[in-house]
């Protein structure tokens, strides 16, 4: 599986890299939102995790855009720092399951990640 992490906080990208890694999933990251659509419009990509709040392209922006696009099919997950996004989170299509607030629940991630690689295997 291949997961893009979209973080603009560079120690948050490296440490959520490198647990993914550390799993045994396929990553790329990148700190920029506007440099993750280059990335899934070239790579095949099998989930993201991004922030939501980011300079140019916030998380959000970035799930309307996937699901305006051919992309539509890809899970993204949302993680941030202000718990209050959960009150928007409807409004983008995003379920409450898919947003974990920092610091990250690792095991609740990772449970969440692997439930996504089970349906994506038994489709």
């Amino acid at each position: 599986m291949k997961i893009l992490v979209v973080d603009d906080d560079k120690l948050m990208l490296s440490v959520v890299s490198k647990k993914l890694k550390d799993k045994g999933y396929e990553v790329i990251g990148t700190n920029n939102g506007v440099e993750s659509l280059r990335i899934i419009s070239q790579e095949k990509i099998d989930l993201v995790i991004s922030d939501v709040m980011m300079p140019c392209l916030s998380g959000f922006t970035l799930i309307t855009m996937l699901k305006s696009f051919y992309f539509v099919n890809i899970p993204i997950l949302l993680m941030s720092a202000c718990s209050q996004e959960t009150d928007i989170l409807s409004s983008h299509g995003v379920e409450s399951k898919s947003f974990f607030p920092k610091p990250i629940d690792f095991t609740r991630l990772f449970a969440r990640i692997d439930a996504y690689a089970h349906n994506a295997q038994v489709a």
